[in-house]
């Protein structure tokens, strides 16, 4: 299981790098929840502004699918890696990004931080939930 911009870099944040990432199948392409729940034309954003209750239903929501297929991988055997993207504030398993604490619109830099990802958050809880086991890795620097 792969974040999507990896697969997909039209999807990554305005003026990020391209992460290269070569993987063969079986392969499940993850949603990118910045994408659909900001758009394509989103700011950047911190871990600790999209660390709310509406995006963490979002993320839960848009993962189902995804969950239910990657279940039944794993009951057929199948070892369970997903793929996060570093420095991402929804998609990061060990790193992720904070600062941006609101107010006018200003540049304002942010910071790399040890942590994980809002939506890698959800994935992680929904699948331990299921009880199906999964390794976390994470991909390129943003």
């Amino acid at each position: 299981m792969v974040a999507h911009c990896l697969l997909n870099p039209e999807t990554r944040l305005k003026g990020l790098e391209t992460v290269r990432f070569d993987i063969g199948p079986p392969l499940i392409q993850l949603p990118c929840p910045e994408a659909g729940y900001l758009g394509l034309d989103r700011w950047a954003v911190t871990r600790n502004q999209l660390d709310v209750p509406v995006y963490r239903r979002y993320c839960r929501s848009v993962f189902l699918h995804q969950a239910d297929l990657i279940e039944q991988f794993a009951k057929k055997g199948f070892e369970i890696e997903i793929v996060g993207v570093a420095d991402s504030p929804s998609c990061g398993v060990g790193t992720t990004t904070k600062g941006y604490h609101g107010g006018r619109v200003w540049a304002e830099p942010h910071r790399h931080v040890p942590g994980m990802g809002i939506f890698m958050q959800e994935v992680k809880k929904e699948l331990e939930r299921r009880g199906v086991g999964f390794d976390l890795v994470e991909a390129g620097r943003g």
